[in-house]
């Protein structure tokens, strides 16, 4: 049940962020955003749920940014029929908010879904060398 909730959440926060951003500010069609937001959030919780234990918060949120910008510019031009904005600027700016948001989704992962306390996976070699 808590996997399903964190779908739902992941899935809520891509919706509303392409909504402003597509929506809203470059008039894209409601169910464009949702057919984009649906592919975005199955593919990103997938890798949530891979990279995400096995790396940090650092390189998954990374990951999600390049997943949002290349979903967003490719299924646009996809979808969108004869965008009169730039693909690339909706899609960068989709990007940046959503990996901003996703940040704080994989502390909430760590945090209520693993229900771990610690939200770095640090190992051995990152610790700083003692001289």
């Amino acid at each position: 049940m808590k996997y399903i909730e964190a779908l739902l959440i992941k899935f809520a926060m891509i919706f509303s962020v392409l909504f402003v951003i597509l929506g809203l500010a470059f008039g894209v069609e409601l169910y464009e955003i949702f057919i984009i937001s649906l592919i975005i959030t199955a593919v990103g919780f997938v890798g949530d749920l891979i990279i995400y234990p096995k790396t940090s918060n650092k390189i998954a949120t990374a990951g999600d940014f390049v997943l949002v910008f290349l979903a967003v510019w490719l299924l646009g031009l996809w979808l969108i029929a004869n965008p009169d904005f730039s693909l690339i600027m909706a899609a960068l700016f989709s990007a940046l908010l959503i990996a901003a948001g996703e940040w704080f989704f994989h502390i909430y992962l760590t945090k209520r879904v693993w229900e771990q306390k610690e939200t770095s996976h640090t190992t051995e070699h990152d610790e700083p060398r003692q001289s």
